[in-house]
Formats: C-alpha cells, structure tokens, sequence
C-alpha cells in the first residue's frame, strides 16, 4: 500500500512571495528589508505562540477558509511505551525523555 501526502510544505520565503508589504503601514523600516524582516518575524512568533497553545493545552486551532474550505491544527500526543518504542528507533531525538515525561507530540 503506498501512502501519499495529503498536505504541502513551505517554507517562511514561499509564504511571503506575493506579500503587499507596501500596505503594512505600521511595520515601518528604514529599508523595504527591514519591513520584510519584521513582518516575517511578527508571523513566525504568532505560529510559535499558537503551536505552544496547541501543545499546552491540548487545543485544536481551526482556521476559516472560503465557503467550505478550512482547517485546523492539532497534535496527539504519544506517550509511554508507544513514546518509548518510536524513540529506539530514532524519533524524537531532540527530546529529552526524562525532562518530557515520556511524551512527545
């Protein structure tokens, strides 16, 4: 069986290609850079703080989109012997297992 991917990556760069930034009259900068720079940065720590909700507190974030069009973001923890099984063999390598109590998302 093969399983295909349902969703798409991007990174920051890609999001910002067709950006209004001359619209964005209160991220004012000396340079057209600058502007970009801070909005990008606005962006960014509006993502963090919404994926540190999900995680904290076991939230769902739905986003509207047009007529039916929408989405959301949230995350199942995996925890115990499920955590333990998928660390052996190399996930979550960036986690410390004692600090995270067996639990990584």
């Amino acid at each position: 069986m093969k399983f295909l991917a349902t969703g798409w990556a991007c990174n920051l760069n890609d999001l910002f290609v067709r950006f209004p930034y001359e619209k964005c009259k209160s991220f004012l900068g000396k340079t057209k850079q600058l502007k970009r720079q801070k909005i990008k940065q606005v962006f960014r720590e509006g993502v963090n703080i919404i994926l540190e909700d999900i995680i904290d507190n076991n939230a769902t974030f739905k986003i509207q989109g047009i007529g039916c069009q929408g989405g959301e973001i949230h995350f199942e923890p995996i925890t115990g012997s499920e955590f333990e099984r998928v660390y052996a063999k190399g996930k979550f390598k960036g986690v410390d297992f004692i600090e995270s109590l067996f639990t990584g998302y």
